[in-house]
């Protein structure tokens, strides 16, 4: 990702300097992010904020180095949260996923943003039995997401040649999925149904309320060494 602006890679460097292997890459992030937002169920950052820094564990305890590392990430990963919200809120093709690309090879490498995604998927796994009883634009992106994933992890039962297929679209259908996904869960907030929309958060100063929700000022949650 050598084209992304720079508070992106501001972002990507502190994952990447954070004291845990378990971190989560920027790629990952940002399918995490996507799965958070299109979730029929609105999932507050006080349960997936850990997990950023825990890799699918939301009982993770921070990792920070200091408090301006913490304050940096945190509001780094609010804001990215932000701009993708934006970006579905505009729907018409202007989600575009951050993808990890294999610059020897000249290739997309989707898998690691997926994985994110599933890490999202399997916070809310009831939420998303909302999708399958819904209508089939959005069955179909879910199961076409699904699909994705078991071929990530190598666990996919499909012919090898309608693998290879999908694998040299994946990087398409996959803005194509999320934002079908995210007109049907607008739709089913219009009529009434599951949940708000998201929350737009602004930059976090150190006495202010902490964004995972904690009720806590910021500099005596996620702020603190």
């Amino acid at each position: 990702m050598s084209d992304i602006p720079r508070r992106l890679k501001q972002l990507e460097k502190l994952l990447a300097s954070l004291d845990d292997d378990e971190a989560m890459l920027l790629s990952e992030l940002d399918g995490f992010l996507a799965g958070i937002l299109v979730c029929p169920d609105l999932i507050m950052p006080s349960e997936w904020l850990p997990m950023v820094w825990g890799r699918g564990n939301k009982d993770a305890a921070p990792v920070f180095g200091n408090t301006n590392q913490a304050e940096q990430l945190v509001g780094l990963i609010m804001e990215r949260y932000n701009a993708v919200a934006a970006e579905l809120q505009r729907g018409g093709g202007h989600y575009e996923p951050l993808f990890d690309v294999d610059t020897r090879h000249n290739e997309i490498l989707w898998e690691i943003w997926i994985d994110g995604f599933d890490t999202a998927l399997q916070l809310r796994p009831e939420a998303w039995a909302k999708v399958r009883g819904g209508d089939g634009d959005a069955l179909s992106a879910l199961a076409g997401l699904v699909a994705l994933v078991q071929i990530g992890r190598g666990e996919s039962t499909l012919p090898k040649e309608q693998i290879d297929e999908i694998t040299a679209k994946a990087p398409d259908l996959i803005p194509h999925y999320i934002e079908t996904l995210n007109a049907w869960r607008i739709g089913q907030q219009v009529g009434g149904q599951f949940r708000e929309e998201a929350p737009n958060f602004g930059k976090v100063g150190r006495n202010e309320p902490c964004p995972c929700g904690s009720g806590k000022k910021y500099k005596r949650c996620c702020g603190l060494n």
